[in-house]
């Protein structure tokens, strides 16, 4: 929190007041909801905009490996590479790979098109991949993610896992150079052995640095698609819902509902069972909606849509 935030003369700056642009624009997003309240007597939300998604590009193309067996874009790298129908953890497949038992660093490798940062040398831009890995069996048995070159040299290392039944994400920052280059990403063993591994929800990122985001491809629902080809192309995750400034909602029981804050018999705004709700007028930026039960151990159940945009700001 800044100073100023704290500061009485400077409430101005507390409120977000649209514009004349913004008050006028179009609502860019959408969610839906559907909630039961989960316990009675405790107050939660419907929808919080502290959720709205991250945006991404993935420029991986065969991200969950649902194409071709053995999944396409993946060179083998001392294995046997197949595509499994029984273990996933997004879409229906995934990367199964049988090591040769010869050497260490064996599995396999995804090429990347030529990546920059570009003239700029202030502008430092990170290719970011990631993936999740397990083994089905609790080997204990090693397995990461890593970025080369073409010639089989490290540029970065990812974390090392130790392979379970449990999905567990690798991931690692490589600083692109300004000319440009392409590199390979590998799936691979830290140790020699011969437990087969899977690999699932490839993403390869360009950003100016720190950790992946939540995995994305064009397949995953609202505010996600593909840029072609389903799981042939890229993939991006736009932003959702920033601030609410509307909903059609209906409520089956008799509800207190509440707009940033928390909802209660003196905070929110009773509303009977049975009603359909939609106002005529754009709200003011709402960030969360909340609900609680007016009568003793109900549950009421609230679906709908919540319409709003995906940026905003503070007016001073």
């Amino acid at each position: 929190m800044a100073s100023s935030d704290i500061i009485a003369e400077n409430s101005h700056a507390w409120e977000i007041n649209p514009s004349t642009r913004t008050s006028v624009g179009l609502w860019t997003k959408y969610v839906n909801v559907d909630s039961t309240l989960t316990m009675a007597g405790t107050a939660e939300d419907i929808y919080a905009t502290t959720s709205a998604l991250e945006p991404t590009v993935n420029i991986a193309t065969n991200p969950s490996m649902e194409t071709a067996d053995p999944p396409t874009g993946y060179t083998t790298s001392g294995a046997t590479l197949t595509r499994s129908n029984t273990v996933a953890r997004n879409g229906t497949y995934s990367l199964s790979v049988n090591p040769d038992n010869a050497a260490a660093g064996e599995g396999a490798y995804w090429t990347s098109p030529i990546l920059g940062s570009g003239i700029d040398p202030s502008n430092q831009l990170y290719l970011i991949v990631s993936a999740y890995f397990q083994d089905n069996v609790d080997s204990g048995d090693g397995a990461r993610i890593m970025v080369r070159n073409s010639s089989g040299v490290a540029l970065a290392t990812g974390n090392s896992l130790v392979l379970s039944s449990s999905w567990q994400r690798s991931f690692v920052a490589h600083p692109l150079n300004q000319t440009g280059a392409a590199v390979r990403v590998y799936f691979e063993t830290v140790l020699q052995h011969n437990t087969t591994f899977y690999v699932d929800g490839f993403q390869a990122e360009i950003r100016r640095g720190g950790s992946p985001s939540t995995y994305c491809d064009g397949s995953i629902g609202l505010n996600y698609e593909w840029f072609g080809t389903a799981h042939a192309s890229m993939s991006r995750r736009r932003k959702g819902v920033f601030a609410i400034r509307g909903f059609d909602l209906h409520f089956t029981r008799d509800t207190y509902i509440a707009f940033d804050h928390t909802a209660s018999s003196s905070t929110g705004t009773f509303i009977r069972a049975g009603t359909d709700w939609s106002p005529e007028h754009p709200l003011h930026y709402i960030k969360n909606i909340s609900f609680i039960n007016v009568n003793t151990g109900e549950k009421p159940r609230i679906w709908g849509a919540l319409h709003g945009v995906h940026t905003g700001e503070n007016q001073g």
